[in-house]
């Protein structure tokens, strides 16, 4: 009896046993690759490279909690009509006594904010990366410091992870599939 051919959609295809053996390892590296591109997209900061570093008469600042108790805390420039406003990251380490004895209004400070950030689309505000008072050779926080921060979190790391994962799945596979048996039909 003779045997039947496979029916495709004019794609050529592996048999079941090949596709069915990698589809975890593929599912892995498409999550993987997936995960990458959702970053690439909605990451503000990339790398230092994005940061812009400018000096500014400081005017005022802002350090107070929301009726929910989260901080929010910002400063404003003389230069400047939008308010420099400190992520997270930074809200949670930065020391505000330390800030108003070092700093009074009058005073040059230095800012570090993404060239990439619309300030219409944020309502007048920027995110500050980076703050320091170089007249008084002090800095509170620096700007690659907190770029690499950012941008190593978990979903950096559950996206190298599902890369790797998927790779070596993959090899492993291969070493497997290699090594079996194979038999010719007469």
């Amino acid at each position: 009896m003779s045997r039947r051919g496979r029916r495709t959609l004019g794609v050529p295809t592996f048999p079941m046993p090949i596709s069915g053996r990698f589809l975890p390892a593929t599912l892995l590296i498409v999550l993987g690759l997936g995960l990458m591109i959702f970053q690439s997209f909605t990451q503000e900061v990339r790398g230092e490279q994005d940061l812009v570093a400018e000096q500014g008469t400081f005017s005022n600042y802002s350090f107070k909690k929301t009726p929910e108790g989260e901080k929010d805390y910002g400063i404003w420039l003389r230069e400047f009509s939008e308010r420099f406003e400190l992520t997270g990251n930074q809200e949670a380490s930065f020391d505000t006594a330390a800030f108003r004895a070092a700093v009074k209004p009058g005073d040059r400070i230095q800012v570090e904010f993404s060239s990439r950030e619309d300030v219409v689309e944020t309502g007048g505000t920027r995110k500050l990366y980076g703050l320091a008072a170089p007249a008084k050779n002090i800095t509170f926080f620096a700007g690659k410091d907190s770029v690499q921060r950012e941008n190593t979190g978990p979903l950096t790391y559950a996206m190298y992870g599902l890369l790797a994962a998927g790779i070596l799945l993959y090899i492993w596979q291969v070493i497997k599939w290699k090594r079996e048996p194979r038999y010719e039909e007469a």
